[in-house]
């Protein structure tokens, strides 16, 4: 391998894994930078306004969330006497 191979390899791998070296202007994205630049009056929304619609836009896993446990004690609670004790019922 020559010199700049390797160089541009390492170059590569450096940048890759995280986020915030690559600052994207996407609307979802809540560390991008103010369009704006700070002017006061700007309509620039918050991270944590970001986020939350995020949160709504995410669908749940429907299938995940409908799976029945393997073992049939899992979701079970065993009965306890004292939880029936001073119970009244209408006849």
């Amino acid at each position: 391998m020559s010199k700049m191979n390797k160089a541009k390899k390492a170059k590569m791998s450096a940048n890759t894994g995280t986020s915030f070296k690559h600052k994207s202007s996407a609307s979802t994205n809540p560390y991008r930078p103010d369009p704006s630049g700070g002017k006061p009056g700007s309509r620039f929304r918050t991270r944590a306004t970001i986020n939350r619609l995020n949160m709504y836009i995410a669908k749940p896993d429907v299938e995940k969330m409908k799976e029945r446990p393997k073992d049939p004690q899992a979701g079970r609670i065993q009965p306890d006497r004292r939880w029936f004790g001073n119970v009244r019922t209408v006849d």
